[in-house]
C-alpha cells in the first residue's frame, strides 16, 4: 500500500504539470475556437492544428530513447558518466537534425502548409532542439524523484507561452496600431495566426531550458563509447517504437489533411473540427501521461520487490477505474463539456466517444509495457508499434475518403486495441503479471453500459436539467458499485480511507 500511495502522490505532481503543458492544445482550445471564427479562422486553427501534428515525429527523432535509456541505466553505471554521454550525444544530434531541417526548410515548408513563411520551419526546429536539450534533464527530475520542480519548471513555461499567445492575439493590434511604422507593427502583420503560435512556443523552450539550467550546470561535455552503445542498443527499439507511436496518434491527421477528397483549405478546416473534438476527449489522456511520468521511474524502482508484480496488477485494475471514471465524466455530462469548444467547432462531437475509448485502450497498453522495459527486451514494444502503425495506415487510407474524420476516430480505436491485445499476450507470455481480468471487464462493461442507457435516454428525451440528472444518477451508480466492490481496499486509501466504513 506504501508503494501505491508514493506511485499516487507522484501522479498527482506530474498530472498538474501535464495538465500545464496540455494547455497548448486543450486549454486554449476554448480561446481559439472561440475566436477564430468563421470560414478563415477555423482554417488558421486547421492549420495550426496539422502542424503540430507533425512535431510528435520531430520529437521522437530527436530524444530516440534516452530518457528510458537513461532509466534503465542509471542504478547500473556511473551516472556522471551516463548523464554527460547522453547529453553530450543529444546535444551533437540535434545540431544535426536542426541543420538538416534548415537545408530542406522550403520543400518541409510546402508540405506542413506554411509555403508563405519558409522561415517557419527554422522556428520549428528551435522549438524542438530546446525541448530534447530539456529531456534529459526532465528525466533526471523524474529519477530523482523530484516531481514538484518537474511540476513548477513545466507550469512556468506554459505560462509564458499562453501569456504570449493571449497577448499577441488579443492586444497585439493594438500596439501595433499605436505604432504602425514600428519594428513589432511590421513583425506582428507578417507573422499573424500560426506565426504567433510558434514565436509563443519558442519563448517557452528557451525559459524551461533556462529554469533546467541547475541540472545542467554539473553537465561536462564526455563521450563514454561503451556506455553509449549500452544505452543506444537499449533505446533504438524504443526510437522505432516511438515513430510507430507518433504515426498511431498524429498521423491520421496528416493523412486526413492528404486523402480526405475536399479542397486543401477545406481538408484544414475539417482537420480543426476534428482536433476540436480531440481536445474534449484528451481530458482522459492528461491522467494517462500524468500516471506514464510517475510510473515509468516506480515500476523499475520496485521490480526487485518480492510482490512486485502484485503490485503492477493493483495498480492497472486502479488505473482502469480511474480512466471509466474519467469517461463517464465526460459522456455522462457532454452537454456542459460540449460548450469547451465553440459552437462552429461542434460538428465532430459525435466522435469523442469513441476517442475517449480509444484512450483508455492506449492508458491500458501503457501500463501493460511495464514486462518489456523491467526484462530488457524493448523490441517487443516495437514489433507492437509497427503493428499499430500498419493498422492505423491501412484504416485510414482505405476509409478516410469514405468517412472523413470518423475513420481517424474508428482507426485509432482499432490501432489501440490491437496494441492492447499484443502487449498482454506476449507479456503473459515473458513476464506474467496477475491481472484480475473479471473485476477489470466488469468495470468496462459497466462503464460503456451506463454511458449507453444515458445516450438512448438523451436521445429521446431533451432538456439540459433532465440529461443532467440523468447523468448525475448513472454517475453514482458507477461510484457506489465501486464502493462496494473495493471496500476493504479503499479503507486503506489516504484522505478517502477514513470515510469508508
Amino acid at each position: 500500500m506504501a508503494s501505491l500511495k508514493k506511485l499516487a502522490g507522484q501522479t498527482v505532481w506530474y498530472g498538474v504539470s501535464n495538465i500545464a503543458a496540455r494547455l497548448l492544445t486543450y486549454l486554449l482550445t476554448p480561446y481559439f475556437t472561440y475566436m477564430l471564427t468563421g470560414y478563415n479562422g477555423q482554417v488558421v486553427y486547421g492549420k495550426y492544428r496539422y502542424i503540430y501534428a507533425l512535431f510528435p515525429i520531430l520529437n521522437v527523432l530527436y530524444t530516440y530513447g534516452m530518457e528510458t535509456a537513461f532509466f534503465r541505466f542509471s542504478s547500473t553505471e556511473d551516472k556522471k558518466k551516463l548523464y554527460n554521454t547522453q547529453v553530450t550525444a543529444i546535444l551533437v544530434s540535434t545540431c544535426i537534425f536542426s541543420l538538416l531541417l534548415w537545408l530542406f526548410r522550403a520543400p518541409l515548408a510546402i508540405f506542413a502548409e506554411i509555403e508563405d513563411h519558409v522561415e517557419y520551419v527554422g522556428w520549428c526546429a528551435i522549438i524542438i532542439g530546446l525541448d530534447a536539450l530539456s529531456a534529459l534533464p526532465y528525466a533526471r527530475l523524474r529519477k530523482e524523484n523530484r516531481p514538484r520542480k518537474y511540476a513548477l519548471t513545466k507550469v512556468a513555461g506554459i505560462i509564458v507561452f499562453v501569456v504570449s499567445i493571449v497577448f499577441l492575439f488579443s492586444f497585439g493590434g493594438k500596439v501595433a496600431d499605436s505604432n504602425p511604422n514600428g519594428f513589432f507593427a511590421l513583425w506582428y502583420r507578417n507573422n499573424t495566426g500560426v506565426g504567433f503560435i510558434l514565436f509563443a512556443n519558442i519563448l517557452q523552450a528557451i525559459v524551461t531550458l533556462m529554469l533546467l539550467f541547475v541540472e545542467l550546470k554539473d553537465f561536462r561535455p564526455a563521450f563514454d563509447v561503451v556506455i553509449f552503445k549500452k544505452v543506444f542498443r537499449y533505446g533504438y527499439p524504443i526510437l522505432i517504437a516511438g515513430f510507430a507511436g507518433v504515426i498511431n496518434d498524429s498521423l491520421n491527421r496528416v493523412m486526413f489533411k492528404n486523402l480526405n477528397p475536399a479542397s486543401g483549405k477545406e481538408s484544414l478546416r475539417q482537420l480543426g473540427f476534428y482536433s476540436a473534438a480531440l481536445s474534449i476527449a484528451v481530458l482522459i489522456n492528461l491522467v494517462i501521461q500524468a500516471f506514464r511520468m510517475a510510473a515509468e521511474p516506480f515500476f523499475f524502482s520496485i521490480s526487485a520487490e518480492k510482490d512486485a508484480r502484485h503490485t503492477y496488477a493493483r495498480v492497472m485494475k486502479w488505473f482502469i477505474i480511474l480512466l471509466a471514471i474519467m469517461f463517464l465524466n465526460v459522456m455522462l455530462y457532454l452537454d456542459i463539456w460540449k460548450h469547451f469548444i465553440g459552437k462552429e467547432y461542434q460538428q465532430a462531437i459525435g466522435i469523442v466517444p469513441v476517442l475517449l475509448l480509444s484512450y483508455i485502450f492506449l492508458g491500458v497498453y501503457y501500463n501493460l509495457t511495464v514486462w518489456y522495459k523491467l526484462i530488457d527486451k524493448t523490441h517487443f514494444g516495437t514489433y507492437i508499434m509497427v503493428i499499430g502503425a500498419l493498422v492505423t495506415i491501412i484504416f485510414n487510407w482505405f476509409l478516410i475518403p469514405v468517412l472523413g474524420y470518423y475513420a481517424c476516430a474508428w482507426g485509432t480505436l482499432l490501432c489501440y486495441a490491437v496494441m492492447m491485445f499484443l502487449s498482454y499476450y506476449w507479456g503473459q507470455k515473458h513476464y506474467p503479471i496477475p491481472y484480475d481480468l473479471p473485476r477489470i471487464a466488469k468495470y468496462i462493461g459497466l462503464m460503456l453500459l451506463l454511458y449507453s442507457v444515458n445516450d438512448r435516454f438523451c436521445h429521446f428525451v431533451s432538456g439540459f436539467m433532465i440529461h443532467i440528472l440523468s447523468g448525475t444518477i448513472l454517475f453514482a451508480v458507477f461510484l457506489y458499485y465501486i464502493y462496494l466492490t473495493e471496500k476493504d481496499e479503499l479503507k486503506g486509501f489516504p484522505l478517502i480511507g477514513k470515510y469508508i466504513r
